[in-house]
């Protein structure tokens, strides 16, 4: 008897054992105490009128309760957002929010941005796992100041333009804007830190009548725009029409014969592949290499003029005729000289190098930047006698002149660039340009060239 009840106790127990390990295997993920993770997709550091915010919560648990977003500020608190997700919680929310502080009369300066999370795990009385993130803000809503000290603005079509201005916020991104063209202001006077200056350029692309303004945006995402008082002169450029034939497409074709893909096989269509998609990529690599620069001048009295007689000029329209169609067209986006074969191609300006080596139809070349956005392009050279990073001197020889790419007969191709842009060259030669148009902007301004500072 003794026996039997020690056995039916051993089984209860069993079973109570068994109830328990199974009350635990299900309870246990309910009681899981890992809190939310909080973080931002980008720093936040200032909040504009109206400044979007990317945050990212998630739960690796039992998913998300809730989220609540507050922005705090002394006395004041204004909630963000404040949101609960249904059962099953949500594993991770990717919130977009928009924080307007004005509407929740925050005041200028410092302030918190509060997230906080809580999770749906039965811990602590069921109440959950929470999180809670601060970030430190700044609460910006008045946008930077600009003031011109540049008059009047004489400038051409696809030539330069040189404004000399202040913007009060000293962190403040800046420049001018022609048109769809943003050109980078720089900061060149360590002594007025709030006087900039921004060349710029109108160019043979850009409609007439294109707005030209003074732009800054801060880090809150303030933005300024101040008109300037530019005086454009409407500029033609010369046309040209190239007869095309076979020969003259063949011959181009094996220039290129490894660039061209395969599925262009008539010497028309090998042509237009150079003359238009290549010439479009080039162009934009030469513009993302002239773009990196210094925040002060490298050249002096403008750049020198290099050697040889023109033989094409900037913003030269070619039409290409085939058959008496027309089938593509091209602009000359700088200026040929032809002097003697393997003539001394040399550096107008001191400089960076930014590029040597092939260009596609430019071919071998080479890119120096002067500074400040502005940068000069030699090309169909036969030789390089500089490499990518080397400093040069003005008047040091960075090569040969050649046939190299889409050249024909031994010449250099000579480009100026400002801001990525191509200018007309012969601006920049004309020392009565340089004193009416970049010297004279300084003196307006009543400020010194801004030369490199001692050690550079």
């Amino acid at each position: 008897m003794a026996r039997g009840k020690s056995r039916l106790w051993l089984i209860i127990l069993i079973l109570l054992l068994v109830l328990a390990g199974g009350g635990v295997f299900y309870l246990w993920p309910h009681l899981e105490g890992a809190p939310p993770e909080i973080s931002l997709d980008k720093p936040v550091t200032h909040l504009g009128k109206s400044q979007q915010v990317f945050v990212k919560v998630s739960d690796s648990g039992r998913g998300l309760a809730w989220v609540k977003v507050s922005l705090v500020q002394k006395e004041r608190k204004g909630v963000v957002l404040n949101q609960t997700f249904d059962a099953p919680g949500a594993p991770m929310a990717a919130l977009k929010l928009a924080v307007n502080p004005l509407e929740m009369g925050m005041r200028q300066g410092p302030a918190t941005l509060v997230v906080e999370a809580r999770d749906r795990s039965w811990r602590n009385w069921f109440r959950g796992n929470q999180a809670s993130k601060e970030f430190q803000v700044t609460v910006d809503t008045t946008p930077p100041r600009l003031a011109s000290l540049s008059q009047i603005i004489r400038m051409n079509r696809g030539g330069t333009g040189l404004a000399v201005y202040t913007v009060d916020e000293d962190q403040a991104i800046h420049g001018v804007r022609v048109g769809d063209n943003l050109f980078a202001g720089w900061s060149p006077w360590p002594q007025r830190p709030k006087t900039k200056l921004c060349y710029f350029a109108y160019s043979d692309q850009t409609p007439q009548g294109a707005n030209i303004d003074l732009w800054a945006q801060d880090k809150a995402g303030n933005k300024a725009v101040l008109p300037l008082n530019v005086r454009l002169k409407w500029k033609k450029f010369r046309s040209d029409v190239i007869t095309l034939n076979d020969r003259f497409m063949n011959k181009v074709a094996a220039r290129f014969a490894s660039l061209i893909p395969s599925d262009r096989q008539t010497p028309l269509a090998k042509f237009l592949w150079v003359n238009q998609d290549l010439r479009k990529a080039n162009n934009a690599r030469i513009r993302a290499a002239a773009q990196p620069a210094q925040g002060f001048q490298l050249w002096e009295k403008g750049l020198a003029r290099p050697l040889g007689a023109p033989r094409a000029g900037f913003g030269d329209r070619r039409t290409y005729v085939l058959n008496k169609e027309v089938v593509s067209r091209s602009v000359h986006l700088g200026v040929d000289l032809a002097h003697t074969e393997r003539s001394p191609v040399k550096a107008v300006a001191r400089g960076i190098v930014r590029f040597a080596g092939d260009m596609g139809i430019y071919g071998q070349a080479v890119i120096l930047s002067h500074g400040q956005g502005v940068a000069t392009l030699y090309g169909h050279m036969s030789q390089l006698n500089v490499k990518q990073g080397d400093e040069v001197k003005s008047g040091q020889t960075v090569g040969l002149s050649g046939m190299t790419g889409l050249a024909l007969g031994d010449h250099l191709h000579f480009s100026v660039l400002v801001g990525g842009v191509y200018v007309n060259p012969t601006e920049w030669w004309d020392p009565h340009w340089i004193k009416d148009n970049i010297l004279l902007r300084f003196s307006e301004a009543g400020m010194p060239l801004p030369t490199p500072p001692a050690g550079n």
